[in-house]
């Protein structure tokens, strides 16, 4: 099957509510602005890219054609002129800093210039379809301008360890400044895995493909792999929703993704089939949700970085949006 490059994709098109949501709430959390700029202030972007240029081995068309390609068509299907660098990472990173994450997804890193880093075992345990679709996500996080907050999320219990550091200058913050950002960045970064599976499908165009890549996510043994019944996957997906019927399991939900690196596997399924049953994936593949008419850019007027309209601190720099 041939894909669908996806002209003139926006972000717009197919973010998720619950995403745009989340991210307004956060966008209104006090103290967001001051986290930001001691986000660039501490030099952390350069560190988290050092890290990672430094450990590990980069993709590309000569080292890693057939995986590097893969980016290639995530990038062009998804309408992203730039390529990121792509590199292939052996051991968890942010599990070192003492956050939670799932070894096959992938990781996105930095604002100005973003990479996308996955897993050995992304390589070993899925199909090019599959690894379409995870790729596809974390280009689906560069379009967004996901990536800032989501760098910030995850070294929030390294920066809540320095409030107290004279050395770093944390004047302005106070356990419960933090704690608030801490729990609003977390409830922000489950709903925007949502917008990412969704660019994940644009990308890979295959829904088998994208629920058993969540399959194996959510535990798959390898030995499975080619005997495991999508179908049963799909119906447990479907069935989800229904545990959110009453106020306490909708408590108990919200508490447990309130402590996990990413939402529930299932849950980002039921999500997934929801959009595609609604026929909004179908309606972005044929074009019926293109943006005739987009509003003229803004931009920072400290840094000069493009604007979304939903951002009320610049991504870049971490300046206050003024209005116009």
């Amino acid at each position: 099957m041939e894909l669908i490059k996806i002209e003139g994709l926006s972000p717009q098109e197919y973010e998720h509510p619950f995403d745009k949501k989340a991210l307004n709430a956060l966008e209104k959390t006090p103290g967001l602005d001051l986290l930001v700029r001691k986000f660039y202030e501490l030099s952390t972007e350069k560190l988290m890219r050092l890290e990672f240029t430094g450990s590990n081995l980069k993709i590309t068309p000569s080292s890693f054609p057939d995986v590097y390609e893969i980016l290639e068509d995530a990038c062009e299907n998804l309408n992203l002129k730039t390529t990121p660098e792509f590199y292939l990472r052996y051991d968890d990173y942010f599990r070192t800093l003492g956050f939670t994450t799932n070894n096959l997804q992938g990781i996105t890193v930095g604002v100005t210039n973003p990479l996308v880093a996955i897993s050995v075992e992304c390589i070993e345990r899925f199909s090019r379809p599959e690894l379409l679709f995870i790729i596809g996500c974390e280009i689906g996080r560069i379009k967004s301008q996901h990536v800032l907050y989501e760098d910030i999320a995850r070294l929030i219990p390294v920066l809540s360890g320095a409030i107290t550091a004279a050395t770093f200058g944390f004047a302005g913050f106070s356990v419960s400044i933090m704690s608030g950002l801490d729990l609003a960045l977390t409830q922000w970064l489950r709903m925007a895995d949502y917008t990412a599976d969704r660019a994940g499908l644009l990308a890979c165009q295959d829904v088998n493909a994208a629920m058993m890549a969540m399959a194996k996510i959510a535990g798959l043994p390898k030995k499975y792999f080619n005997s495991f019944n999508i179908d049963d996957f799909i119906t447990q997906a479907r069935e989800f929703e229904g545990f959110a019927d009453n106020l306490h399991n909708k408590f108990l939900k919200g508490i447990s993704l309130m402590y996990r690196d990413q939402a529930f596997t299932i849950a980002r399924a039921n999500e997934l089939l929801k959009w595609i049953d609604s026929g909004s994936y179908q309606s972005v593949l044929e074009r019926k949700t293109r943006i005739q008419a987009p509003q003229a850019p803004k931009f920072c007027r400290h840094c000069g970085s493009e604007l979304q309209p939903s951002n009320l601190f610049c991504p870049s720099c971490g300046n206050k949006v003024m209005p116009v």
